[in-house]
């Protein structure tokens, strides 16, 4: 990763697949970003950069240590990070960990309570996993994808405009009633196409 790489990537802010850290000062709490990403799409976790974009550095031998840490004997399975060190004008040190997005899903990470938790990234957050995501998870293959119906490509149209929908906006959408809305969201939640969230009060889906 070149210096203007770097740049650009805290440019954009925290995301998805986007995380900034002053230092890893908690092996339990990095262990849930990272389980958090490769649950999800993968992500990098800047290492030596406040929430507000401000480059402090960091050892990054020191952070290596603590990230691997994590990410072996915190996480379940263990995951494996790639890393890249970048140096600013200054001289300061900004470590990019790499986490996949994972093949062997679900991980769970180990709390400071002694309990193994499964979770998702949505947006910038990491957010508990339900088992209902869990066992879809578990679920999910690596088969080909099947042609898409008429109703479904409706889902994804909508999807890519508006970001999100529920069971009953689906129904409505495409006219059927909501229980065979319901099956068929979770048919493509199966196949990796849409996920789901049930973080909040009522669960929706987006694209995956």
């Amino acid at each position: 990763m070149e210096l203007s790489d770097l740049k650009k990537l805290i440019a954009e802010g925290e995301s998805q697949t986007l995380d900034f850290k002053k230092t890893v000062s908690n092996v339990y709490k990095i262990a849930k970003t990272i389980v958090s990403f490769a649950n999800t799409d993968g992500g990098i976790l800047l290492i030596g950069v406040q929430d507000d974009k401000y480059i402090t550095g960091v050892d990054p031998e020191e952070e290596i240590y603590l990230l691997n840490e994590a990410s072996t004997f915190y996480c379940d399975p263990p995951i494996e990070l790639t890393y890249e060190k970048v140096e600013t004008e200054e001289g300061k040190t900004v470590l990019a960990a790499h986490v996949p997005n994972s093949t062997q899903k679900p991980h769970f990470s180990l709390s400071q309570k002694e309990e193994w938790n499964a979770y998702s990234r949505m947006n910038d957050m990491s957010v508990l996993a339900s088992r209902m995501t869990i066992q879809l998870a578990e679920q999910q293959d690596e088969q080909e994808r099947r042609r898409l119906t008429n109703h479904e490509e409706s889902l994804l149209d909508y999807l890519h405009k508006y970001e999100k929908i529920t069971s009953k906006g689906y129904a409505r959408l495409v006219n059927v009633s909501e229980r065979r809305a319901k099956r068929n969201l979770i048919d493509l939640t199966k196949e990796g196409i849409i996920r789901l969230h049930d973080f909040e009060k009522d669960i929706f889906y987006t694209l995956a």
